[in-house]
């Protein structure tokens, strides 16, 4: 069953690959959102692993979706 939140599998850690693969992006951008401090992640054999809270609580932040609802939108004055 995936996440509700980010869509991936239902696991403590993921992939790199399967986290680009769900967003449609390329590793890298993966990879540097770990190395800039933005997702939380560890070296796991020759790989990365990305904790999936951090990917969650960073998606919940960038989101549109988990945005919180403008009471007074500025267009509305």
């Amino acid at each position: 069953m995936p996440c509700e939140v980010c869509g991936c599998p239902e696991v403590r850690w993921l992939r790199v690959t399967t986290v680009a693969e769900q967003f449609k992006c390329n590793t890298k951008l993966v990879r540097r959102l770990m190395r800039e401090g933005k997702l939380d992640g560890l070296r796991f054999g020759f790989g990365w692993r990305v904790d999936h809270q951090s990917l969650d609580e960073y998606v919940r932040k960038v989101s549109v979706r988990f945005a919180e609802p403008v009471e007074d939108p500025p267009w509305c004055l």
